[in-house]
């Protein structure tokens, strides 16, 4: 592999965003294509990256052909093999078909042209279009004193040598160097924060790379990356500027609702990504002394946030943008878990007397309590990633009534919660998790008093241990048990985790037919109101 300084010698600093160089370049790739059989013709961003240094390498003169042909004529009619009438901005094949028109970079532009997203693009100022591409091992750099959220204006393309990336390349000049510092820190620690099996697996790839691609493409998902960065750094103890963090969360909050209510197709990735970075941004609360009490109860609605968000979007669009790993789950065999539901939890729910305001809502506690019973149910067979994430994902699992049972204070509601918050507890890998657990308990606890102290006798044990065994030994009311498995223990770890509906059951995506696919049975696919 090539030094820095070797690659600043011998790779050329392109200058312009990923969607141009594509096109800039398409006829020596369409040749790459039929040389080295390339699938598909049209090349996407990140294979296009990676063959960016073999196209600029100095290539053996060829004689030329005897005939003149012309090229400046734009890329889609080149495409089509038709005559460009080379109309600016816009040539009359495109504008009668409605396609985007775009023109080859002229010979001997500069090494840094300046790339406007809204000339160029066709793009709003505030949101571009392009694709930015990524790579290994960049360090932190700024051009700029400005931190604006909006990327506009001149960019600056920098190469590494080695083609294969993982982490930021593009340098918007208006993104000074403490932002490219909490870049590099997000993509290089942070985004492995979401994922229970460590890095290599398509969350953490996503997280590192398209992520940050439409972070570029849209400024409050890039807030949202630096509110991430910052709030990591908090947590570790590390040095920040409060002020900083609160401008970045604030525009990010403000962006956020802006383009959920707009609801554009163009916003639905950050969307996405933005309503599972919001839970963690909003766990900072259970560390802080002066939040509220029964915070669990507001956290739990920003979970089922993203399930709105999916609803809002539609299934099969969320399955298109090809963000899907970041909400796998653990399937679920709810049949199974009932049997190890708790028998003094379902005592609580069966024993509701016809005349109690609560009796109506005795289906809504035992579906619940199903959802309950698969965390006991896994945790018998030991500890392991797989089990983190199933306590991590047990809230966009639970019926929406559910959730508003338990926003209304109802004591039972409350007391499932409690037996959950144990189950936090156990979580003690992931920064963004301290405290949660230990948190909900001593809320939960102390809200619901001495009528409900029978009932959390568990709970009430589970706050004064830490210990992981001794603490799944409490919550199985085993004081024997032992795990099965070491709770290190990687190999294969990612093989239950998939596309699930709200029952549990393994989907599969049909693309070409546009379909979810239930994998377990027949029965058809099923969301949680």
């Amino acid at each position: 592999m090539l030094s820095s300084d070797q690659a600043t010698q011998h790779e050329p600093q392109l200058p312009a965003p990923q969607e141009q160089i594509l096109r800039h370049f398409q006829p020596q790739l369409d040749e790459l294509h039929q040389q080295h059989q390339l699938s598909p013709p049209r090349l996407n961003a990140e294979a296009a990256t990676a063959l960016l240094w073999l196209i600029e390498k100095p290539k053996p003169c060829h004689s030329i052909r005897p005939h003149k042909k012309t090229r400046t004529g734009c890329y889609k009619c080149k495409a089509r093999r038709v005559k460009c009438d080379e109309a600016r901005p816009t040539c009359g094949s495109c504008k009668l078909r409605k396609a985007k028109c775009v023109y080859p970079v002229p010979a001997g532009s500069s090494s840094t042209l300046p790339f406007t997203t809204a000339s160029a693009l066709d793009a709003s100022p505030s949101v571009s279009t392009a694709s930015y591409p990524l790579v290994r091992g960049v360090s932190p750099i700024g051009s700029s004193s400005s931190s604006s959220a909006t990327f506009t204006g001149e960019h600056t393309l920098v190469l590494n040598a080695h083609p294969f990336f993982t982490q930021p390349l593009w340098h918007p000049s208006n993104i000074d160097a403490a932002d490219m510092k909490l870049l590099w820190f997000y993509t290089t620690s942070t985004s492995s924060s979401f994922s229970v099996t460590g890095p290599g697996n398509p969350m953490d790839d996503l997280l590192k790379g398209r992520v940050v691609q439409v972070a570029f493409e849209t400024p409050f998902l890039m807030d949202a990356l630096f509110s991430l960065a910052y709030l990591h750094m908090h947590n570790l103890n590390q040095k920040y500027e409060p002020s900083r963090a609160l401008g970045y969360r604030a525009r990010f909050l403000q962006g956020y609702r802006r383009a959920v209510e707009t609801a554009a197709s163009e916003t639905y990735v950050a969307v996405l990504a933005s309503a599972l970075f919001l839970t963690v941004l909003s766990s900072q609360a259970f560390r802080e002394e002066n939040s509220q009490e029964l915070y669990i109860l507001d956290w739990m609605v920003v979970w089922r946030g993203i399930g709105i968000i999916v609803d809002q979007m539609g299934v099969e669009n969320m399955l298109d943008t090809d963000m899907y790993p970041l909400f796998e789950r653990p399937a679920i065999d709810l049949g199974a878990s009932t049997t190890s539901i708790p028998n003094h939890l379902l005592f609580m729910v069966s024993s509701i007397r016809p005349d109690d305001p609560d009796y109506p809502n005795i289906p809504i506690y035992l579906d619940t309590l199903k959802y309950l019973g698969s965390l006991y149910m896994n945790l018998k067979e030991g500890f392991s990633p797989v089990m983190n994430l199933r306590i991590i994902s047990w809230f966009t699992f639970l019926p929406r009534h559910f959730i508003s049972l338990a926003q209304q204070r109802q004591p039972r509601a409350l007391v499932i919660l409690a037996y959950y918050a144990a189950f936090l507890k156990l979580i003690k890998s992931i920064w963004w998790l301290k405290g949660v657990g230990e948190r909900s308990l001593n809320d939960l606890c102390n809200y619901l008093g001495s009528e409900w102290a029978l009932l959390l006798f568990v709970p009430q044990a589970a706050r004064a241990v830490d210990d992981e065994l001794d603490l799944a030994r409490v919550i199985l009311q085993d004081p024997n048990w032992v795990s099965a498995r070491p709770s290190h223990l990687q190999l294969d770890s990612c093989s239950p985790i998939t596309l699930v509906d709200d029952a549990g059951k393994r989907l599969r995506w049909n693309r070409s037919e546009r379909k979810v696919i239930v994998l377990d049975s027949s029965e058809t696919v099923i969301w949680n109101q």
